[in-house]
């Protein structure tokens, strides 16, 4: 089947500034709108930001994810986006960024915020929630009372580095020392935040109990990775050797398996690579091979983020003409008609930033027609996505 040109996007929407279409899209993306416009010194006038930062507040507390889902180190490769889209993250831009005009008005939107309570991390998950931007909010506008309270009542290995910040006064270094006695658990995270927590925790004096938590935590049942030879296994052995303790084989649970497209579907990565680096791209052959892949893409039963990875992929990995424009009417559409716009926005927005992010080092014309195909889709995220760019947010 040889590929044909095919650019029926819908009707332009009419011109329509950032603000304007922040109130279209999902209220993560359109707070995120919002707050670029201020932290970018785009928005005018005292009053004007004041209602630009509380407008975006309003649409940060209406975000799907509480808080920051951050892969566990040496389990999930992933790479976080270039931008927090969960609730925690855009409302502490919100409140500093409000702070800069009404310190009082700052201290105040932070006393409204919830404490966030990290969900347990098990042998089956290759994420955690990052509460690293609480902490800092508690650092800046917390009492001495509030620190407390927060180590006081910590339960989580996610929340233990970032609890080192709190540690400016004698009974908050010394309630951090009796929260490195109470816990135990969840050898996943334990494993992976190990190199950061020892790192922090280096500079504070508490005695044997860093030691204590090290010896406590490597006796519990762990994840499967973390008897097998690798990354989890050496920073065990490595923690050990520094509190001179014996290591003896840890009791396994559970593990994950691997959740990347390229190492699932080996025989799509053949495919993806020889057309990648075949020199002619012209011939009906190649062509042919070409829609065959595509059509792979169509029929697969992988994830959202999947296909939008590998439409991508063949994007690039397409000649310049009428096959890429056809590649990027598929990409469009297939970002488009997604539920995910609704059900998971953060994701959402992640991969449809990540063509124009793709192709900004290639020929100019091929940046402008992406953000030209975005324009003409009709979709408010797309359209706000290529307005930002071209303003340079």
């Amino acid at each position: 089947m040889r590929l044909l040109p095919c650019l029926l996007f819908p009707a332009v929407l009419a011109a329509a500034s950032i603000p304007e279409l922040a109130l279209q899209v999902a209220p993560e993306i359109g707070a995120d709108a919002l707050l670029r416009l201020i932290e970018k010194g785009r928005v005018k006038g005292l009053t004007e930001q004041r209602r630009t930062i509380e407008r975006a507040a309003e649409l940060a507390r209406l975000a799907r994810e509480t808080v920051l889902r951050r892969p566990v180190p040496g389990i999930n490769q992933v790479k976080l986006p270039d931008v927090a889209l969960d609730r925690l993250s855009l409302e502490t831009r919100a409140i500093f960024a409000l702070t800069q005009l009404d310190p009082d008005e700052g201290a105040k939107l932070f006393r409204s915020l919830q404490r966030p309570t990290p969900r347990p991390v098990t042998c089956a998950e290759d994420s955690y929630d990052d509460i690293t931007a609480y902490v800092a909010l508690l650092r800046v506008f917390g009492t001495t009372e509030d620190k407390l309270a927060f180590i006081q009542s910590l339960r989580s290995h996610a929340e233990l580095a970032p609890a080192v910040w709190l540690a400016d006064e004698e009974v908050t270094r010394g309630a951090l020392t009796g929260a490195l006695a109470r816990l135990t658990g969840e050898e996943r995270l334990f494993t992976g935040l190990l190199p950061d927590t020892l790192a922090k925790f280096r500079s504070l004096n508490t005695g044997d109990a860093l030691g204590n938590y090290v010896k406590r935590n490597l006796a519990a049942e762990a994840c499967r990775e973390s008897g097998e030879e690798g990354w989890q296994r050496r920073t065990r052995a490595a923690a050990a050797a520094e509190f001179q303790l014996e290591l003896p084989p840890p009791s396994l649970g559970a593990g994950v398996e691997s959740r990347h497209w390229l190492a699932d579907d080996r025989q799509s990565q053949v495919m993806f690579h020889e057309l990648l680096f075949t020199r002619d791209k012209t011939t009906p052959q190649w062509q042919d091979k070409f829609a065959s892949y595509l059509q792979r893409i169509r029929e697969g039963k992988t994830s959202f983020h999947r296909q939008a990875e590998m439409v991508a992929a063949a994007y690039i990995a397409s000649p310049r003409g009428p096959i890429r424009e056809t590649v990027l009417t598929e990409y469009i559409n297939l970002l488009d008609r997604t539920s995910l716009q609704r059900e998971n926005p953060a994701a959402w927005h992640k991969q449809a930033i990540a063509l124009p992010s793709s192709v900004i080092s290639l020929p100019e014309a091929e940046y402008e027609s992406v953000l030209r195909a975005y324009e003409r889709s009709g979709n408010p995220g797309l359209s706000l996505i290529a307005l930002q760019q071209r303003q340079g947010l």
